[in-house]
């Protein structure tokens, strides 16, 4: 640690965080964004309203930086910084506390601020600049609110507030990390475990949990190709048995439901759910492409909102030449090209986090057992301001592990939350800017090891090259430590350091050609506690397109997104077993028909002359048979609340907001598993048939299926069509607080299983072209009487038609799409 971080640290030790979180750490004041200088920037911006920045320093750039996003999205940027420092109740009152609550209890304010202070003049620039341009733009609106305040701030009866580089830090800290970055299922396996250890027995439920929640599937497909590849013994998660949970204090039920509550609040639904499961991204070298280039795609996947989650933007100056896409608020440009390498990410499948199981004094619960004696617990203070209502205090509770997620006073025990790249958020924040800068990957690798987050980053460059690593910082982790359960917190199960980043799986111009990931395993041998990798993964949509011809132009490779977005998940893996198990009925039998229909269906799912329902009749009768199938398979074996947490088919409904993103089943998995028996790539000692022939039980799903067809749309099965789901944009982010004005929601005729943002960028020495589409668009503008920005939606047309917008890279392309130009004093 640098001594003048460790000084920081000590100076804010016994912090106490005020509702601006921060403002109350002893030492240093914060941060300054005030500094007045006379020189000048430019903001230039392009006919789909992408603003370009050209500055001579690292302040001007983020100056302008942060001045741009504040025209675009001033009311998405302050409920981003509400949502990153849990301050969204003092704006919109009591139904948010609970949301601010779960925000403060995993932020450690003192180190913040200490790692702030201890960055470099330059460093520091970039968040100081980035405040002050929004700032700047938050003083216009003040000063002329009849034309520049955006309506949602009157809607909600609420003004724009002042910036600070923590404000700044905190958007990274608290609404991304937190969030992407955050997520453990150990309490729910340990849940899960015992409901079935409950309903079973032990050694039968042990054999059910291994076969619901397995640690490496050796049939899954990986990123890092499994040809020739080795993970280190070192980084590889201990394959431990069962018997180590039951060390740990049993878990009740309210303690399991507390936990999760926390982390939806914290994070949203689906994060808290399951390991994140957001973006795509393939990548292709010169031998997989028809004209000899290297070509990378990306299509990061954080959720469909209005206006979107990301914006584009362009920075040129202060050692920064690149355009792209990030998300709102951040500094790093996560997504782009700076002319001479691109770069991209989908979420990593590291496991930086471990839960653990403290045991806490009888006598006082807030002292729990280490290393042979009772400890206090480090205590901290916050205050939620709520609007209307009088400030509640919240007590955040630690121990040597971390922040206390949730407490089982009836068993005596608390569980705490470890993340390894917990002191090292800006760090991994400046690792991610500026491997921007990179030109080689070499120079990109050494900014990859920067990162402690667990996060898969994608490269090409105009030399051919390709590349792929996962980032993160990976624990040492004890011998004795199932990594799918709690680690016992009283010293046994300590970290032994962290592993140095030679050690993180990594693959760089591969013999095959290209790389590709839908957030599936990283490499063979590395797992983690809820990811469940399988062979049934939707990365196969990918990665079987890529391996069907020998080379692809560049309109092809776009068009794999296309494909992949409307394919459905679940059909590759059982359509051929329907198939071969009605093989032996008479043609005209209805099952066999049904059968037939799948058998000459392309998998897709989609409404090509949108009438407003799928086009194909077998979308319709895979989704009738997998109920049934189900049921049958799995509901005589499972307890019913386990049960009905593993059936959902995993398809956008008709009707409410679109998913940020869509998988297989997870019944799926352990469908094919069972299918395959000794084949699987997990052991299956238990036996989900039952001794029951499984093409009879296929049938007899398919059977139940076609009768309920059969009376809901009549005989012809030319009318077995499922209603379109459309593609919904929320107009609340992740974790739902408001983003948008109500009557704001945007939607396409049909839900597309897509980035968020999607792009792709061509390398070749001497031209690199980019294009990209963002839905709906550029701003969120809408002004005091309702009209909306030009920029608002005009890109929703595009993402429809799974069309592209050409991105302007250098100043000569800026110029010939140059729709308007400022000049800006800072």
């Amino acid at each position: 640690m640098h001594t003048n971080l460790r000084r920081a640290l000590a100076i804010c030790a016994t912090v106490t965080a005020s509702a601006a979180l921060l403002a109350a750490c002893g030492g240093p004041r914060p941060l300054s964004s005030d500094s007045v200088s006379t020189q000048k920037l430019t903001i230039k911006r392009d006919t789909y309203g992408i603003p370009h920045i050209y500055a001579s320093d690292t302040r001007g750039l983020f100056y302008g930086f942060g001045y741009a996003v504040a025209e675009d999205r001033l009311f998405q940027l302050e409920m981003a910084k509400r949502s990153g420092n849990g301050s969204v109740a003092e704006v919109l009152g009591r139904d948010y506390a609970a949301t601010d609550m779960a925000t403060r209890s995993a932020l450690d304010p003192g180190s913040i601020r200490a790692q702030l202070q201890a960055l470099s003049a330059d460093d520091r620039a970039m968040f100081e600049g980035y405040a002050a341009g929004v700032n700047a733009r938050v003083k216009e609106v003040l000063a002329h609110k009849s034309e520049l305040m955006p309506k949602q701030f009157v809607d909600y009866g609420f003004e724009p507030t002042e910036w600070s580089t923590d404000d700044v830090a905190m958007i990274w800290i608290g609404l991304i990390l937190s969030r992407f970055f955050g997520a453990s299922q150990e309490v729910a396996n340990l849940a899960l475990l015992q409901q079935l250890q409950a309903a079973k027995g032990n050694a039968v439920g042990q054999q059910i949990y291994g076969q619901l929640r397995w640690l490496e599937d050796a049939n899954a497909p990986t990123i890092v190709p499994r040809a020739g590849a080795s993970a280190s013994a070192s980084i590889k998660a201990k394959q431990t048995t069962e018997r180590l949970a039951l060390k740990l204090a049993p878990l009740s039920q309210e303690a399991a439901a507390a936990h999760k509550a926390l982390q939806v609040a914290r994070m949203g639904e689906a994060a808290a759910d399951s390991m994140p499961t957001a973006s795509n991204a393939w990548v292709l070298g010169p031998s997989k492409t028809t004209d000899g280039r290297a070509v990378l795609y990306n299509g990061p996947q954080q959720g469909f909102n209005t206006p979107a989650f990301v914006h584009g933007i362009g920075l040129h100056g202060a050692g920064y030449d690149l355009t792209g896409v990030t998300p709102i608020g951040l500094l790093p440009v996560l997504f782009g090209t700076n002319g001479t390498i691109a770069w991209g990410s989908t979420v990593g499948s590291l496991d930086t986090n471990d839960m653990y199981q403290e045991r806490l004094n009888p006598s006082n619960e807030h002292e729990y057992r280490f290393n042979g004696a009772y400890r206090p617990m480090t205590k901290r203070t916050d205050v939620i301001k709520v609007k209307g209502e009088a400030d509640r205090r919240v007590d955040v509770y630690s121990t040597v592990h971390g922040f206390v997620q949730s407490w089982d006073l009836a068993n005596g025990t608390a569980y705490t939350g470890k993340r390894s790249w917990e002191g090292r958020e800006i760090e991994t924040m400046l690792g991610w800017a500026k491997a921007a800068q990179s030109e080689t990957w070499d120079q990109y690798m050494t900014q990859a090891a920067r990162v402690s987050a667990s996060i898969t980053w994608f490269y090409a460059d105009v030399q051919g090259n390709i590349g792929v690593a996962g980032l993160g910082s990976m624990p040492n982790r004890p011998a004795t430590q199932d990594i799918r359960f709690p680690a016992t917190g009283d010293g046994t199960m300590e970290w032994q350091g962290i592993l140095p980043f030679s050690q993180n799986p990594k693959s760089y111009n591969p013999a095959q050609g290209f790389l590709a990931s839908w957030n599936n395993q990283i490499a063979a041998g590395l797992r983690a506690d809820g990811a469940n990798f399988s062979a049934v993964d939707r990365v196969n949509e990918i990665n079987t397109q890529l391996t069907a011809k020998a080379k692809f132009n560049t309109d092809e490779i776009w068009k794999i997104s296309e494909k992949a977005a409307s394919a459905d998940l679940n059909a590759r893996y059982f359509v051929p077993y329907i198939v071969a198990a009605t093989a032996g009925l008479p043609a005209t039998d209805p099952v066999r028909k049904a059968a037939d229909l799948l058998a000459a269906w392309d998998m897709q799912s989609s409404d090509t002359d949108r009438n407003g329902s799928y086009d194909n009749p077998a979308t319709t009768v895979l989704r009738a048979w997998l109920t049934p199938m189900f049921r049958m398979l799995l509901a005589d074996d499972l307890p019913a609340g386990v049960f009905s947490a593993h059936v959902a088919l995993g398809y956008a409904a008709p009707v409410g907001p679109s998913p940020g993103s869509v998988q297989p089943a997870r019944a799926s998995k352990l469908l094919l598993n069972a299918l395959q028996g000794t084949k699987s790539g997990v052991p299956q000692p238990y036996d989900f048939f039952n001794g029951q022939d499984p093409n009879a039980m296929i049938r007899a799903a398919l059977s139940e299926a076609v009768g309920s067809l059969t009376k809901q749309f009549g005989a012809d099965m030319s009318h077995w069509l499922t209603p379109v789901a459309k593609h919904r944009f929320a107009t609340t982010n992740a974790i739902g607080v408001p983003w948008a004005g109500m009557s704001e929601q945007q939607e396409t005729s049909q839900y597309l299983n897509r980035g968020t943002a999607s792009y792709r960028v061509i390398l070749q020495a001497g031209g690199v072209s980019m294009c990209s589409v963002m839905p709906p668009g550029q701003s969120g503008f809408v002004d005091p009487s309702g009209k909306r920005s030009k920029h608002y939606d005009d890109q929703l047309v595009l993402f429809e038609n799974s069309g592209c917008k050409a991105d302007a890279l250098t100043r000569a392309q800026v110029d010939a799409a140059l729709e308007s130009s400022k000049e800006l004093q800072y």
